[in-house]
């Protein structure tokens, strides 16, 4: 059986999850003014990147309650960004506060603001209140599609970290792009975590989309990892998944168009057992220039010494028949164009 652990925050999510939507929830305390909700976006800097980083997502003011209310997710199709009444199935209310993590990923993704701290507590119960009071706009009544609650999101995701590479279990979904449609070619990887790994995780094996933007990812390990979706001059998305053995798990990806042309590689080589790509650019990942063979299945991560831009290596184990599949990430999330090699 999986055990939840509970945390202060962690409660205050899970209490939101239990609205009956629109119609059956309860105003609590003062009526929120969406100003105030508009403000959280600024305090925070949301709005310099949704949409100057993001562009499938428009937080400036005069445009972000459009954007929100109603409005299916891209990164998690499954779920609508607000359902007015319901935070708990809320993709923004989700995304800010960060519960149940693995590492500091969510369920539905890399907690927003990324590479900073939580927002306030305040602020969270601010944003939470607003959606239970009907997610109501500068007019004070609530606007947008009306949607049912949508499904629930993964939970209970505090089994213990997987540590094998296959198991018996089977991960399948599509992939879309910021047009929903489909992606033929996107990559779905999965990452195992632990303390000895050098960033904390490390890219293992991978699946490719189809024409359809459908993958499977056979043989998929029991326990809690991570998935990571790629396409050419994207932004990649983050995925946990916690798999019992023998288990099907259905991931649906959505991936924003990247903005900023950043990173850029060139000149991929596989020379027997050695791999390598010329990676330019600022704010590269070390953990995310990688080497993809889909014949086998499998990723490889390339490195450089504090990450510079230049000629990025790595040495496998053994040679691997091509084609190989190349491409490099930043840390704001924007993925490079991929580049081939072999056949």
């Amino acid at each position: 059986m999986r055990r939840l652990a509970i945390t202060p925050l962690l409660l205050l999510l899970l209490a939101a999850g239990c609205g009956e939507g629109e119609d059956g929830a309860e105003e609590q305390g003062e009526p929120i003014a969406y100003s105030s909700v508009q403000a959280v976006w600024e305090k925070y800097g949301c709005t310099a990147c949704h949409p100057g980083v993001n562009g499938s997502l428009d937080l400036r003011k005069g445009r972000s309650y459009e954007d929100l209310v109603g409005v299916r997710a891209l990164e998690d199709p499954s779920l609508v960004r607000v359902v007015a009444g319901d935070p708990g199935r809320s993709f923004l209310y989700l995304k800010l506060g960060g519960a149940p993590p693995v590492g500091d990923i969510p369920a539905i993704g890399t907690r927003m603001p990324p590479r900073a701290p939580p927002i306030a507590e305040s602020d969270l119960e601010l944003v939470r209140s607003w959606i239970v009071q009907g997610a109501k706009g500068v007019d004070g009544t609530t606007g947008g599609p009306r949607v049912a609650t949508p499904g629930t999101p993964p939970e209970k995701l505090d089994v213990q970290a997987a540590r094998k590479q296959r198991g018996t279990g089977t991960i399948r979904g599509t992939v879309i792009g910021e047009d929903r449609k489909p992606i033929e070619g996107a990559l779905v990887t999965l990452l195992l975590t632990g303390e000895d790994l050098e960033g904390g995780e490390e890219h293992y094996r991978v699946a490719v989309a189809d024409r359809r933007g459908a993958f499977t990812l056979p043989a998929a390990p029991a326990g809690s990892y991570l998935l990571k979706a790629y396409g050419p001059d994207t932004i990649y998305v983050s995925r946990i998944v916690a798999l019992e053995e023998g288990e099907t798990q259905q991931i649906r990806f959505g991936l924003p168009d990247r903005l900023v042309p950043n990173p850029s590689i060139a000149a991929p080589r596989v020379r027997g057992r050695e791999l390598s790509l010329r990676v330019t650019g600022s704010d590269l990942d070390g953990n995310y220039t990688l080497a993809v063979n889909p014949r086998a299945g499998l990723v490889f991560e390339l490195h450089n010494a504090e990450n510079a831009p230049g000629r990025w290596r790595a040495r496998i184990r053994r040679e691997l028949r091509g084609p190989w599949l190349f491409l490099a990430v930043d840390e704001n999330c924007n993925v490079s164009d991929f580049l081939s090699v072999g056949r």
